[in-house]
């Protein structure tokens, strides 16, 4: 009852205080008639406050949002089926759905009446130009009764996720297996999980032909085991990314940070779309990066997880990017490294970074020219900024050629398109007209 009383509009103020004053003015002057008036003025509001207080409103939200997941850039749309469970009548609502500034403003819809069974569905649009999670609600509503003397405001708990991923980018094939990425028919491909002799024999399976037991192994762990005809190749894949903030320039979108995260993800997706089983590496001490996904999901699968940890990813405050190169397993693969500004120790801890049996591949962000341009958006297409010879990116560009990695170097002029399709003519060593040419 007291939370119904606090709720009282300005219609319901003005019933209460002009019944109550009509009320008065009656006893004063006699008038029995004008009193009968004041105390129905004056009791409007308060039974409805009353009833109120005795009734539940059951009001169901359900809200959902679709895409979940959405590009930097791209239109998620967000759906809230409402609908009315209780047996009284809602008079006007309005409701306000929160959502975080990067989204936009906060939508706001107006309902006129909301009877038995009532059910309706309300959707809204949202986008985002930064990369990131976001919470999307909670949905509170403001609820007036039939008369409009009473308005309260109920507030739900749940919310809803949206994740903003960065622009992925299609990128060519630029030879992305056998050699590539040491599982071709040049080196020994990499087992899934546990040695060779694990892999090439497991436990019997009922309907097996008797003709494929391994007595050794039978012998051994006391199952029977036979041979496996096939074996789990996979090809894997690493993306180092280098997320120093002493490596970067730039603010906002136009950072080289933000170029390089967008390369990482639109590389890594490409990487799993040519059946790579792909992890990311950075400076971050997060464990769940550095793990690789399940090569038996689909491509679009197997990214996802990459592209939510670069969503919420953000400048470390490491000066040496050994905390990353030490998470580079001894394993043969693919290795493409997206790194930002560097010196004689990076350059060493790099080279020594790349393992026996892998390919090696580099992008040395010009942060030079990130800073004579800070204005221009990073990762689209457009001629590169003139950069001088001998700058200490292509000192160390060539150092690291020297140590087996091939390399380009990339600025804020760079589509990454064009730097992916340079890395195949690094490989090839045939480009021609902006395009890889293999041999």
């Amino acid at each position: 009852m007291r939370e119904a009383l606090t709720a009282l509009t300005t219609r319901g103020r003005a019933f209460l205080a002009a019944g109550l004053t009509t009320a008065v003015c009656a006893i004063l002057l006699g008038y029995d008639a004008l009193l009968r008036v004041g105390i129905l003025a004056a009791a409007i509001p308060l039974l409805t406050a009353l009833l109120l207080s005795k009734a539940r409103y059951r009001l169901r939200a359900d809200r959902s949002v679709v895409p979940g997941r959405v590009a930097v850039g791209d239109v998620a749309t967000v759906s809230l089926q409402l609908a009315n469970e209780g047996r009284l009548p809602m008079g006007l609502m309005l409701l306000e759905d929160r959502i975080p500034y990067a989204l936009g403003t906060r939508p706001r819809f107006m309902v006129d009446h909301a009877g038995r069974r009532w059910v309706r569905e309300v959707t809204y649009p949202v986008r985002s130009d930064t990369r990131g999670h976001y919470e999307v609600g909670p949905l509170s509503v403001r609820v007036s009764d039939p008369f409009g003397m009473i308005e309260l405001v109920r507030t739900f708990s749940a919310t809803t996720r949206l994740i903003v991923t960065p622009v992925v980018h299609p990128l060519p094939s630029i030879g992305t297996s056998g050699e590539w990425s040491g599982t071709g028919d040049r080196r020994p491909r990499a087992f899934a999980t546990g040695t060779a002799e694990d892999v090439t024999v497991r436990e019997y399976r009922l309907g097996d032909d008797l003709r494929r037991v391994h007595w050794a192994s039978t012998a051994r762990t006391g199952d029977l085991m036979v041979r496996r005809e096939e074996q789990p190749w996979q090809s894997r894949a690493t993306v180092l990314l280098d997320t120093r903030r002493v490596a970067h320039a730039g603010n906002g979108p136009s950072a080289s940070l933000e170029w390089a995260v967008t390369a990482a993800g639109s590389i890594a997706v490409h990487l799993a779309r040519a059946g790579f089983s792909v992890r990311l590496l950075t400076d971050h001490p997060d464990v769940e990066a550095a793990t690789w996904h399940d090569h038996a999901l689909t491509p679009q699968a197997q990214a996802a997880p990459v592209l939510d940890q670069l969503s919420v990813l953000t400048p470390s405050a490491h000066t040496r990017l050994s905390e990353a190169t030490q998470a580079v397993s001894r394993q043969p693969g693919l290795l493409v490294a997206l790194l930002g500004r560097l010196d004689a120790r990076d350059v060493l801890d790099i080279s020594r970074s790349l393992p026996p049996g892998t390919r090696g591949v580099a992008v040395l962000l010009d942060t030079e020219a990130w800073q004579r341009a800070p204005g221009r958006p990073g990762g689209r297409d457009g001629a590169a900024p003139q950069r001088v010879p001998g700058q200490p990116v292509h000192q160390h560009a060539a150092m690291l050629s020297t140590a087996g990695w091939t390399t380009v170097t990339a600025g804020p002029g760079d589509g990454i398109t064009d730097v992916w399709q340079r890395l195949g003519s690094q490989l090839s060593g045939v480009y021609v007209a902006g395009s890889a040419v293999p041999r």
